[in-house]
């Protein structure tokens, strides 16, 4: 008879004791007899490396026994495990963690940390919300709508956030019983009986002091450097704050080099100069376009008198019908093509031979949509392919 496993409770786990843990031996409590709707098995181990999401940090990535996690979310206390096959329940398994991903958030969660601790206490901000993504992170602030943030404010931050990693500050983990002190707001409904951490940045937390369950570096100095980036308004007043932190600022570097290096190359100038090059070729561009649109204006009237010509020499018994197709036209010098062309075809256009019109284009392009209006039928097609056969 196997012995019953207890496992440790989210808040306790070693992904969260020892957050530079890669691997750890542990037991399977449970498995789930076939997958999810997702093919996915459901997996409770006795302690684990792999962090459930939580706290505004995405879940750890990693494998069980070689076994791929592809996800891990909180249950109450428990932490399940979503794999790709299942686990045999009481098996000895080794559990390991996707550290590259572990160290990315652990530098983007703990920096958030400490630039919102920067925001609140030297610049009077308060973080309403944050969010992890992919390739940057950001911290909303509540402002008003007539506040902005100075680009001289963002750099004041930066370097002040920058500062505090040179100094090497202790970061600590303080964990209490829930009953034991203030429960914070920030605690969800379903977390019963589980304890609460507070993740402090200095001695007993003097510079900073949240209650928070995600993985976190112990040293300002591993989060190695903090960029910030644009700022944009939502919610009708509030401040979103991008930043970046430690080898993502490392890899947003990379990408900015290797589009100064192409941007370089195109513009044939130098980095310090491409402002200058963008807004002068944007300058000629719109030049060159308002010369395209009087051009084309003159061209307009030219084209309809001989299309009128066309369609005055045939025959005019039943439909008569031609075919003009311009690659080089854009839909205002169409319009003005068909605005010019009414005026010079003799007997001008009925709603009947509009009518037929449209039935005969629909059977050769297929999806073809649009409207008529005094006579002139406007649409869409997918393809034109067919549209030589309209004229025959």
């Amino acid at each position: 008879m196997v012995a019953s496993i207890s496992p440790k409770p989210v808040g306790l786990l070693s992904c969260q004791q020892q957050p530079f843990l890669k691997t750890l031996d542990t037991h399977v409590v449970s498995c789930s007899d076939g997958p999810n709707a997702d093919g996915l098995y459901e997996v409770e181990l006795e302690d684990t490396v792999i962090f459930p999401e939580g706290g505004g940090q995405p879940a750890d990535m990693g494998s069980i026994s070689g076994i791929a996690v592809r996800f891990a979310k909180r249950d109450g206390l428990r932490a399940i495990h979503y794999t790709e096959s299942p686990v045999a329940t009481g098996a000895a398994v080794q559990v390991s963690v996707d550290f590259a991903r572990r160290l990315d958030h652990m530098q983007q969660h703990s920096g958030q940390h400490l630039l919102s601790a920067v925001l609140e206490r030297e610049h009077g901000l308060d973080t309403v919300s944050w969010s992890m993504g992919d390739r940057s992170s950001h911290v909303e602030l509540k402002t008003t709508k007539d506040f902005v943030l100075s680009q001289s404010a963002i750099d004041a931050v930066e370097e002040r956030c920058n500062q505090i990693i040179m100094e090497q500050i202790v970061v600590n983990v303080r964990v209490f019983e829930q009953g034991a002190g203030d429960c914070p707001s920030s605690v969800p409904e379903d977390y019963v009986g589980g304890v609460i951490r507070y993740v402090d940045i200095g001695k007993d937390g003097e510079f900073d002091s949240n209650a928070c369950c995600g993985t976190h570096i112990t040293n300002t100095s591993q989060l190695q450097v903090v960029k910030l980036g644009a700022t944009d308004r939502i919610r009708g007043g509030n401040t979103r704050l991008f930043f970046y932190v430690g080898g993502r600022v490392r890899q947003y570097a990379h990408e900015s080099l290797a589009r100064d290096k192409k941007l370089t190359e195109l513009l044939s100038c130098g980095p310090e100069t491409h402002g200058e090059a963008v807004d002068r070729l944007l300058k000629q561009s719109k030049q060159a376009n308002k010369s395209l649109r009087n051009l084309r204006r003159q061209l307009a009237p030219l084209v309809a008198a001989d299309l009128a010509q066309q369609l005055n020499g045939s025959d005019k018994d039943g439909l008569r019908t031609l075919v003009y197709h311009s690659e080089d036209g854009d839909g205002q010098f169409a319009n003005g093509v068909v605005s010019e062309l009414v005026k010079r075809v003799k007997d001008g256009s009925s709603e009947e031979a509009v009518a037929q019109a449209i039935d005969q284009l629909g059977s050769l392009l297929g999806q073809c949509k649009g409207g008529a209006k005094r006579g002139v039928w406007q649409g869409k097609a997918a393809s034109f392919n067919k549209l030589s056969k309209f004229a025959m």
